[in-house]
């Protein structure tokens, strides 16, 4: 017969939580962060110098390479430019991991990553660049701020899902490229840390 936890189990774990002064909240991914800001400024330049070159003609006269019909091309180029930037930004906004009373989630702008504390074996901070010696050429610029920065690894047993969509899901720097966890550079691993320990000693 399974064993089924009492309904009363949840309001217990949530007191605990109020009384240790351990509550739900969100740890932003630093990398998606840092994408926000890279797409930032150069974005919003093509924006502004596509607007200009639109209505630039309203109050001097110009002779574009171009027919005049085709004048509205460059508000889409605006529209577009701004898109490439919100993406990230609003990714970064409503990303990151969330350790809950009642699962760790990893949360992404569609899709969110439910990890039971049963999963977890253990949680250790180690250095980034340990666990990712090696970056990609194309990565450099994004990553290697974060190159010395600490992150908290959280090994588990196995993925809900497999490690291939996680990946394309989340980021290709959120799992361990060896061994099963996750890794979450967040601006207070102490914090997450502490959360994480305290959410499984209620689940014991």
């Amino acid at each position: 017969m399974a064993f089924r936890r009492p309904q009363g189990t949840r309001r217990a774990v949530a007191g605990e939580s109020k009384r240790s002064g351990i509550r739900p909240r969100r740890f932003p991914f630093l990398l998606y962060q840092r994408l926000a800001r890279m797409y930032r400024g150069p974005a919003w330049w093509i924006a502004l110098l596509a607007l200009g070159l639109y209505y630039l003609p309203l109050i001097a006269e110009v002779d574009y390479p171009w027919p005049p019909e085709q004048d509205a091309l460059l508000l889409i180029l605006a529209g577009a430019a701004l898109g490439v930037w919100l993406v990230p930004e609003i990714g970064s906004r409503l990303s990151g991991v969330e350790p809950r009373p009642e699962a760790l989630i990893f949360r992404a702008p569609f899709f969110a990553l439910r990890v039971s504390y049963r999963r977890i074996r253990a949680t250790r901070p180690t250095r980034f660049s340990e666990i990712f010696p090696r970056l990609p050429f194309r990565h450099r610029r994004w990553v290697e701020p974060f190159y010395d920065h600490t992150v908290l690894v959280i090994e588990t047993a196995g993925y809900p899902i497999p490690t291939r969509w996680i990946r394309w899901l989340l980021g290709p720097y959120l799992c361990l490229p060896e061994g099963t966890g996750f890794v979450c550079l967040v601006s207070d691993w102490m914090a997450l840390s502490r959360t994480i320990d305290h959410y499984r000693e209620q689940h014991r």
